[in-house]
């Protein structure tokens, strides 16, 4: 699977209302379409032929993320969603409304940008 070919057809893939409602629930606010087209594109994890280090999360690991990782991501504002390598992760922070790269050892957020495609 490709990741740009993927995020261009975003608007195509069915919503998971389900996963949506449980990750709203969990973070306390809505989330916006884009992240909802994000995690509804499989239960599994997804791994990208375009970028061989990049995989998106599987359902269980977004939900399981802090405990998981030991980073309270509901308590500092931050959705993970891809893995990217080196303890390295694509997330939305909520505070800022950007996405970024997060690294769990440091819990340093860098390398803003305003929406996923702009980001890859």
């Amino acid at each position: 699977m490709k990741l740009k070919d993927t995020l261009s057809k975003l608007s195509d893939v069915k919503i998971d209302t389900g996963f949506v409602v449980q990750i709203e629930t969990m973070y306390g606010k809505s989330i916006s379409d884009e992240i909802k087209f994000i995690i509804s594109i499989s239960n599994e994890a997804v791994f990208y032929d375009d970028f061989p280090l990049l995989r998106s999360l599987s359902h269980a690991e977004i939900i399981d993320a802090s405990e998981d990782m030991a980073v309270d991501f509901i308590g500092i504002d931050i959705l993970p969603l891809f893995d990217v390598g080196d303890n390295d992760y694509i997330v939305f922070d909520f505070s800022e409304k950007t996405w970024c790269k997060f690294n769990i050892v440091d819990e340093a957020k860098f390398s803003e940008a305003n929406n996923i495609s702009e980001y890859l």
